[in-house]
């Protein structure tokens, strides 16, 4: 019966009452239990797949639970909490990707709309020139038939015409709104990128100005490129710290006969400002060593002050002296207040200034300056880095800057060669200055002035570089910052482009490999080299004799085998005695030569010379005569990581009195820039002793390969080794023990390294002995790989992705072991935040899932 309420009995009704009325404490459950409410479909279908995912729920908890239980037997310590990287950079940039195709697609839309309106505006433009023709067609009707077809071949050529000057607007709006389009998309592109596509199209723009050159000079210095082969060929030793008989007799071009006045109408001169920061950090009267100590405890004592600053990092100020007003007027400053000045208790940060004026940069340096620039930013032309950097520069505070990369590193050496050929000028400048201050008291037979503003030896920068390729883009970048004439601009230039571009057609680079390696391997990549600059009134001088240059630019082992060891027959390092300004650059790949070279580099500089070179030591300094210029000379260190040994470089090498100044990035860690979903182990394991490396042999002995014993794991086993050291020592003990290993380092054979990756990737070999140094000169994508074990965490944290990104399954498991040492390497990998809570856990194990 429809539309009529349903009956119960009267024991069912009272059951259900009673049940409502008990278990129903709100309006909503009494209702539920209804019993003339029906369920419908809906609902039961809910219900009953509530169940189902509770059911999954507790089926994964437990999968979770058994494969922790089975994680923690398998590492045999405690475990910390699994950290969650969360997606990866390969997933944020497909999202970005995506996000751009979108925008391109709005964009696409947008143009259509505009080329429809086009078309419209083209098409009432031909029908109205249309008109205006048959007019004119009416019109000459009554002229003669050949007129009447001249008017005709007219027309179609006007129509042609019309025609062309339509597609000529079309195609001049359509690159319009393509223009549009591009400013759009490059306004999101990060500033690192914008600064890389400046420089790229500055470099083009040099090189087609250094090919008029060169075309203009080759006439000119083809008989002194002949002489150079000859010389290249009877080439002895030392004969470019040297020079021959004739080179000896040379001397430093400065002005002597001229007076002031003369000097002053000079454009190769400007005045020696004395409130500058040059006057003040090396012409500082500093008589004796306890007064330098006196210096050096104030610094110490100041408090390290940070700030954090947008896209360059955080910048520590260390011991930052503020010594920029002179003691004349600090005097002048008590006498007006009558008060106390406080002392300085926290280091200073670097001032910014707006112009060169301001920095105290010569004029002669403006024009090429800016010429050298094709993005005007600010009054200075720098960029947001050089803006940054340049006032540490200019301060001659040291600096460690271990944020360089293949982007800012064009921007970063011509930088620091502006600096370096402006600190030449003015000590050009002042000895001029003193030589004519010196020959007027001589003419009007006056005592002359104690004028100490000398050093023992001629050369005051030094710049240490790895490879050639930089050193000749240095060498090219600071011929046009110098003022010259294209006749007397360079001696030698043939025979250095000669020296420098050449380089072996077997080097070419395989375009797969990553863009950090093209960079650092372009073009020649020898290792040993090292020579002189000179800056004269006709321009430069290249190849000048160590003790007749003013700039020298070597590498590592070049430079070594001049200073040499004790025992040596030969050897020498008195040119090193008055370096002023130290600058070493792209300090990564010099840590992959040898780093023992420039160790013995900062033993030897600075040092009172043993011979007498010609000195005269009535201009000469009198901290130089105290041995306590090394506690003036300005250091520059540039690097892409922060190491133990950069770090101790820093520390124990850098002793200015101006202050030093440290500029580092948070970090956020390389693990998220790993594409497969792996699940990484990272091992800690304690001191007892200072030698690190035997703790790491005996738990990778003792714990980590017999697990894989057990587990059955017969191939696939990348062993990455970052030290040579510790990779003979393994070598010898799978030697020993006869495993079965392939070995790929830095001294394999190319033919054995080929043999070694075959039978690794097809499993006939089950550990793989892998350095970082062969990584770092080779880069081959290692095929097979299902298990990496670090040794030692890697120096350059790229590389820890790199190889980790070479696996193809997911099952594979990544070991990694590190100590208190490897501080600085796991906050390059893993992030800033997480290493440190890493590094204060109780918890030796800690777990990371991507």
């Amino acid at each position: 019966m429809v539309g009529k309420k349903q009956k119960l009995s009267k024991k069912i009704a009272k059951k259900y009452t009673l049940h409502r009325k008990y278990y129903s404490d709100t309006v909503s459950e009494y209702s539920s239990l209804n019993p003339f409410q029906r369920t419908k479909k809906s609902d039961k279908y809910a219900a009953i797949s509530e169940k189902v995912n509770a059911q999954n729920q507790r089926i994964k908890e437990l999968e979770e639970q058994q494969e922790q239980e089975e994680l923690e037997q398998e590492i045999g310590g405690d475990v910390d909490t699994l950290y969650e990287v969360g997606p990866s950079s390969y997933d944020l940039l497909v999202k970005s990707s995506q996000d751009k195709l979108k925008l391109r697609l709005k964009q696409l839309e947008e143009q259509e709309k505009l080329e429809k309106k086009l078309q419209k505006n083209n098409k009432k433009r031909s029908f109205s020139d249309i008109k205006d023709q048959n007019d004119d067609d009416d019109d000459d009707d009554v002229e003669d038939e050949d007129n009447y077809n001249d008017n005709d071949e007219d027309n179609e050529e006007q129509q042609e015409n019309d025609e062309d000057n339509e597609d000529d607007i079309e195609e001049e709006e359509e690159e319009e709104v393509e223009e549009v389009e591009e400013e759009d998309i490059e306004g999101e592109v990060e500033e690192e990128d914008i600064e890389g596509e400046v420089e790229e199209e500055e470099e083009r723009e040099e090189e087609r100005e250094e090919e008029g050159e060169e075309e203009g000079e080759e006439e000119e210095l083809n008989g002194d490129a002949d002489d150079d082969e000859e010389n290249e060929n009877e080439e002895q030793d030392f004969t470019d710290v040297y020079g021959n008989k004739d080179d000896k007799e040379e001397e430093e071009e400065v002005e002597t006969n001229k007076t002031l006045e003369k000097l002053k109408r000079s454009e190769l001169f400007e005045n020696t400002n004395n409130n500058g920061n040059y006057h003040i950090h090396f012409n500082k009267d500093i008589p004796s060593k306890e007064e330098m100590d006196q210096l050096l405890l104030k610094s110490q004592n100041l408090e390290s002050v940070s700030t954090e600053i947008e896209d360059i990092g955080v910048i520590t100020s260390i011991g930052c002296i503020d010594y920029n007003l002179n003691e004349q007027q600090q005097q002048q400053q008590k006498k007006k207040s009558n008060q106390i000045q406080k002392e300085q208790k926290e280091s200073i940060l670097p001032i910014l200034k707006n112009t060169f004026h301001d920095y105290d940069i010569k004029k002669r340096l403006y024009k090429p300056w800016l010429k050298s620039k094709t993005k005007k930013e600010n009054e200075l032309y720098f960029t947001n880095l050089q803006k940054n950097l340049f006032p540490i520069f200019n301060e001659y505070r040291d600096l460690l800057y271990t944020e360089e990369t293949m982007k800012n590193h064009k921007s970063i050496f011509k930088l620091y060669a502006l600096h370096a050929v402006n600190h030449i000028f003015k000590s050009k400048d002042q000895l001029s200055e003193d030589n004519a201050l010196i020959g007027e008291c001589k003419k009007l037979k006056k005592p002359e002035p104690d004028l100490r503003h000398q050093g023992f030896t001629r050369p005051k920068v030094v710049i240490i570089v790895p490879f050639r390729n930089t050193a000749f883009e240095i060498v090219r970048f600071i011929l046009k910052l110098v003022p010259h004439e294209l006749k007397d601009q360079v001696e030698n230039k043939t025979k250095f482009n000669n020296e420098y571009t050449q380089f072996d057609q077997d080097q070419e680079i395989n375009e797969n490999k990553p863009d950090d390696y093209k960079y650092i391997f372009r073009d020649n990549i020898d290792d040993c080299f090292r020579f002189g600059l000179s800056f004269r009134k006709g321009g430069v001088k290249l190849y000048s004799t160590f003790y007749h240059a003013d700039i020298i630019i070597a590498s590592p082992l070049g430079l070594r085998l001049v200073i040499g060891t004790e025992g040596d027959s030969q050897r020498d390092f008195d040119f090193l005695s008055s370096v002023e300004v130290l600058i070493i650059d792209q300090i990564d790949s010099i840590q992959q030569q040898n780093w023992d070279h420039i160790n013995v580099l900062f033993e030897n500089l600075n040092r009172i010379p043993i011979q007498d070179h010609n000195i005269d030591f009535s201009r000469l300094r009198n901290s130089s005569l105290e041995g306590l210029s090394k506690n003036l000379r300005q250091t520059l260190l540039f690097s892409s990581n922060l190491t133990p040994e950069l770090n101790s470089i820093f520390n124990q090498h850098c002793k200015n009195i101006a202050g030093k100044i440290r500029i580092k990035k948070i970090k956020n860690g390389e693990i998220t820039n790993i594409v497969p979903s792996l699940r990484q182990t990272f091992h800690r394991l304690y001191l007892d002793s200072n030698d690190d490396s035997k703790i790491r042999f005996n738990f990778l002995i003792d714990n980590i390969l017999p697990k894989f014993v057990q587990q059955g794991e017969n191939s696939g086993i990348l062993l990455y080794i970052s030290n040579f050291f510790e990779f003979t020592m393994i070598r010898n003990y799978f030697r020993k023990e006869a495993k079965s290993y392939v070995i790929c380092s830095e001294y394999t054979d190319p033919k054995a390294v080929t043999r070694a990756r075959s039978q690794f990737k097809e499993g006939a070999k089950t550990i793989m002995l892998f350095t970082e140094r062969f990584h770092f000169f080779n880069r081959y994508h290692i095929r097979g790989i299902k298990h990496v074990i670090f040794f030692g965490l890697p120096q350059n944290s790229h590389f820890y992705s790199e190889i980790l990104n070479m696996i193809t399954e997911n099952d594979g498991s990544i070991i990694s072991l590190y100590t208190q040492k490897d501080k600085m390497a796991l906050e390059r990998i893993v992030g800033t935040q997480r290493s440190y809570k890493m590094l204060e856990s109780d918890k030796p194990t800690h777990l990371f899932s991507n």
